[in-house]
């Protein structure tokens, strides 16, 4: 017992929590939850949080009233705030029930964090429990990213975290805890049935496991490791690579990319797929190469699932919301003196007196005469020209000579003058014939600024 308080406490040192913080204890009342217990409150005082409990009634087991009134009565003898939640079996659903419970049980957690303001949430995971959730994962598939296990601490909803104290502790140890020290603790009953793949693998595949090599657990909890920062570093690189590859108008070079190895190709896929946290197969992530590396094929999509296409065209891919949102390419409007005129849910236009303008950080401008007004804000039309220093250039040549895709080119936005000559083509490319801005004479500024559009 002293050996495994020693260690807690040194943990939990380790930790870095400021004295007296107020936590937030899982609890079950089964021997894990009742070990942390204990061991928070046997902690140094100088280092010992403010423990309160969270306790939610699953309806699931008849000892469920037996093991609620233990834990009211546990934590009014101890002077622990108690927070319940019972789930009523008329909410229980038809299939899931263990998914669609954890759901439950974090939700509640979440509120109870918010409404009493605490930081830290706790839960009695421990070492079988890691290499439980190792195996499952590993039988079931997917992304390497998740065979990464539990973490011992990670970000909790916006603004908490979630600390795993007991992860270098075994069940073992902590169940010797218990008894040694008659902590009272309730058994599960339905974590002795077969029913589900976690009890199938706790009861006859790790047991097999420990007696190969007594060293299993710690294996696991090092290969879970280990692989958290090879990940770590991977998640890390990819990012800035994807980043490189991004064009100012969001979409990704396709040469670039095609320049990789396949390695980084599949990499940077899986980055932009997490990003929109969309989860794919290898077979769909490998779809999407071939659409990609395809050279005889300039221009693709394909159907990702989950609302989004993975759209290719010429240099350029880019993921796509499904369906699209259909666009009136015919509107325009005359941009009016000291008001907005919004192009997208993040992005609007104005006009306004050169001497009355306030900048913004991010704000993109240009400075043109009264002569030119008035200035129409409207999308690309055919013969659209640019003059410029050395004469009058296409709007398709400029779009062209840019690589913008060219599904792409609809749907930018113009800002001409009155002679029908194009000044802007926002956030692509501006007239150089731009008059300067002096006080002899009155100049007007347009103005684009982004920023998110309230609804309300």
């Amino acid at each position: 017992m002293q050996a495994i308080k020693q260690q807690f406490d040194l943990q939990w040192q380790n930790l870095k929590l400021a004295a007296k913080e107020k936590v937030l204890v899982a609890v079950s009342t089964g021997a894990d939850s009742m070990a942390l217990l204990w061991l928070l409150a046997h902690l140094p005082v100088a280092i010992r949080p403010q423990i309160n409990v969270a306790y939610v009634d699953h309806q699931l087991r008849d000892q469920s009233k037996t093991e609620t009134e233990f834990i009211q009565r546990y934590c009014q003898e101890k002077g622990y705030p108690l927070f319940t939640k019972t789930w009523a079996v008329a909410d229980h659903p038809q299939t899931g029930l263990e998914e669609k419970a954890r759901k439950m049980r974090y939700e509640f957690f979440e509120t109870v964090l918010k409404k009493q303001q605490i930081k830290y949430l706790l839960t009695a995971h421990h070492s079988d429990d890691q290499a439980e959730t190792f195996l499952m994962k590993l039988l079931r598939g997917g992304d390497l990213v998740q065979l990464t296990g539990i973490k011992s601490r990670r970000k909790f909803g916006a603004h908490a975290e979630l600390l795993r104290p007991l992860l270098g502790f075994t069940k073992a140890q902590l169940l010797h805890l218990v008894q040694e020290q008659n902590i009272t603790y309730f058994e599960d009953e339905t974590n002795e049935q077969d029913d589900y793949l976690r009890n199938r693998l706790r009861h006859h595949v790790i047991p097999q496991l420990k007696q190969e090599n007594p060293q299993f657990l710690a294996h696991v909890e090092n290969y879970a490791a280990q692989l958290s920062e090879v990940l770590t570093l991977a998640n890390e690189t990819s990012k800035e690579k994807l980043a490189k590859l991004q064009q100012y108008d969001g979409s990704y070079a396709l040469d670039q990319w095609q320049a990789l190895t396949l390695p980084w190709q599949n990499q940077l896929l899986r980055q932009l797929f997490r990003q929109h946290k969309l989860e794919l197969s290898e077979k769909k992530i490998a779809q999407a190469n071939r659409l990609l590396n395809n050279t005889t094929k300039p221009q693709g999509q394909l159907d990702l699932g989950q609302g989004y296409f993975l759209v290719k065209e010429y240099q350029h891919f880019w993921l796509a919301d499904h369906p699209l949102k259909s666009e009136n390419l015919n509107f325009q409007h005359y941009l009016s003196l000291g008001e907005w005129q919004w192009i997208s849910n993040t992005e609007k236009v104005g006009l306004f007196f050169s001497n009355a303008y306030r900048p913004r950080p991010g704000d993109e401008i240009l400075a043109v005469s009264e002569d030119e007004a008035p200035f129409l804000l409207r999308h690309r039309r055919p013969g659209d020209r640019m003059k410029t220093k050395i004469g009058t250039q296409k709007v398709k040549q400029i779009l062209i000579d840019r690589k913008i895709a060219k599904t792409k080119r609809e749907r930018l936005w113009l800002v001409a003058a009155k002679d029908g000559n194009i000044l802007w083509i926002v956030k692509v490319k501006k007239t150089d014939l731009s008059p300067r801005l002096v006080n002899a004479k009155i100049h007007y500024i347009i103005v684009l600024r982004r920023e998110v559009k309230d609804d309300e």
